[in-house]
């Protein structure tokens, strides 16, 4: 029997009634402002002081000289605001603008990151293993990413570095190989293959822009192993044979650090022109276009909309180092002040998505964006045992910041407990990429890991880290970094399949000491 229009109509505007006055009620206040109380928070002529200066008004008007500095402040907030809204985006676009400009590049290709001077172009990579990343476009069809059994480290990224997918062993298929279909919002529906007619072998995701980032990291026990699996990875549009072209980085250095000054912004231009744009940067778009930036038109901002971008970005970078280096979220915080680099309470920490159920996050995705770049489920939602941790400290045990030119020790009780590997890297903050010590004489490794750069232990398994601006002390090599007289520098620890001791606790981390001599710790 069906139910009557004007009877189901109505029980629904009962519903609605009872949440609304529900919320009224929670909302209601006494009294929101008197008469008084609202005309002397503002004279109608006078000073009105604020944090940015005083301004002033006349019978209620802003005077001319007050209207043209609110403008002007209008202007440089928003730039500021805006560098902090585009860092994720600006590291992508560069990324793939070097590819396109520097290699025979074409979209399913991958280029391996390998050399010390390949590393250094990334923020926050590690020297501990290798790097192949591939760029993909959905916006003609959708992409077929094949990956083999092995173990395969990596994920698909948008380029506003949200993740859709880990894949390889963190991933749906666990190691035991794949195809994810990455589908993008033009993609075609006759590109896109039907994820009810394919086998347990597919999985499709979807992603929010045209194109994706694909970082793979491959081990295994030998050489051979590793070229084996590499061989068999394949990344081709739906549709096509399969075929995948591989660019040696041939030891360039090419940064996908977010550039400075005007340049900074010339990639932002660049990148909404390239990119579709998502429903939550309309606003963002609209401040872009009050300053001379606009989809579909050339990088041409006047004299007055320049000085505010070249000025907004030193603040906004300021904004980022401060939410990086000098951290206020509690969610992200561990003992000895060391901070998760990802994961966390949700809306403190990075997360793969970005989302919440009621905000996307803002200044956690500035402050992860700025200091690192990629990321994924796996990353961002650990799960002992199939996860990656990363832990990251900027002072030492006395709350200065880390400094080149003096002598740091860290006591390790005992390596943290993984099943792949665990590693100590040593970063410039200024770069935000591996530390370059490479003109010292004893310089070069800025990594201590469980793999290729091993430490020096004692016999309870305990061990020592040392840096300082020095050559090493003599038979501690592999326990030392040299750090730059002049520079800043900080460690992150990682630890890939990591248990749960270095989520819980249970692990010690350990705390950095400023030291005269290493006199003690080489005995």
């Amino acid at each position: 029997m069906k139910t009557p229009r004007f009877a189901f109509s109505t029980a629904i505007a009962g519903l609605f009634c009872l949440g609304t006055t529900a919320i009224a009620e929670e909302i209601r206040l006494q009294d929101i402002q008197s008469d008084d109380d609202f005309a002397a928070a503002m004279p109608l002529t006078g000073t009105v002081e604020t944090f940015f200066g005083d301004f002033e008004l006349e019978h209620s008007f802003p005077t001319e000289e007050t209207a043209a500095r609110i403008y002007e402040l209008i202007d440089h907030q928003r730039a500021a605001q805006l560098y902090l809204w585009a860092l994720p985006i600006v590291a992508q676009e560069r990324l793939a603008q070097n590819y396109f400009n520097n290699f025979d590049f074409e979209y399913g290709d991958f280029v391996r990151i390998e050399s010390f001077n390949e590393r250094r172009g990334y923020l926050t990579a590690n020297e501990t293993t290798n790097y192949a990343l591939g760029l993909l476009n959905t916006s003609g069809a959708a992409t077929v990413l094949d990956v083999p059994p092995g173990i395969v480290i990596g994920m698909v990224i948008d380029m506003w570095q949200e993740s859709p997918t880990d894949i390889g062993i963190f991933g749906p298929f666990e190691g035991k190989g794949g195809k994810h279909v990455i589908v993008g919002p033009n993609t075609p529906q006759n590109m896109r293959p039907d994820q009810k007619k394919l086998g347990d072998d597919f999985q499709v995701h979807e992603i929010g822009t045209d194109r994706a980032v694909v970082l793979a990291r491959v081990a295994g026990a030998d050489v051979e192993t590793v070229q084996s699996t590499w061989n068999q990875i394949q990344m081709y549009r739906y549709g096509d044979e399969p075929s995948t072209t591989v660019h040696p980085g041939q030891d360039m250095f090419l940064p996908t650090i977010q550039p400075r000054g005007l340049a900074f912004w010339k990639v932002l231009h660049a990148a909404i022109n390239n990119e579709n744009l998502a429903e939550r940067d309309r606003l963002f778009m609209y401040w872009l276009r009050t300053l001379g930036i606009e989809r579909g038109k050339p990088f041409e901002p006047n004299e007055q909309q320049t000085n505010a971008l070249l000025d907004g970005s030193k603040v906004g970078e300021m904004m980022a180092k401060s939410f990086v280096f000098s951290e206020r979220l509690p969610g992200v915080l561990r003992e000895y002040d060391w901070r998760y680099v990802l994961g966390g309470a949700w809306g403190d920490g990075m997360k793969y998505d970005q989302s919440t159920q009621n905000f996307d996050i803002f200044d956690p995705r500035a402050r992860y964006t700025y200091e690192a770049q990629l990321t994924s489920p796996s990353m961002t939602v650990p799960r002992p045992g199939k996860a990656q941790g990363y832990v990251a400290k900027f002072e030492d045990s006395d709350g200065e910041r880390l400094k080149g030119e003096e002598r740091y020790v860290m006591k390790f009780d005992r390596e943290p407990k993984t099943d792949l590997f665990w590693s100590l890297t040593i970063y410039d903050p200024d770069t935000r990429v591996l530390l370059d010590n490479r003109g010292l004489e004893s310089g070069d490794d800025v990594t201590i890991d469980s793999l290729e750069h091993k430490p020096k232990m004692n016999d309870d398994g305990s061990f020592v880290v040392m840096l300082g601006p020095d050559a090493a002390p003599e038979g501690w090599e592999s326990n030392y970094v040299r750090t730059l007289p002049g520079r800043g520098w900080f460690p992150y620890i990682r630890a890939y399949g990591a248990h749960a001791e270095f989520y819980d606790g249970t692990f010690q981390l350990p705390n950095i000491h400023r030291v005269e001599t290493f006199d003690e710790w080489t005995k």
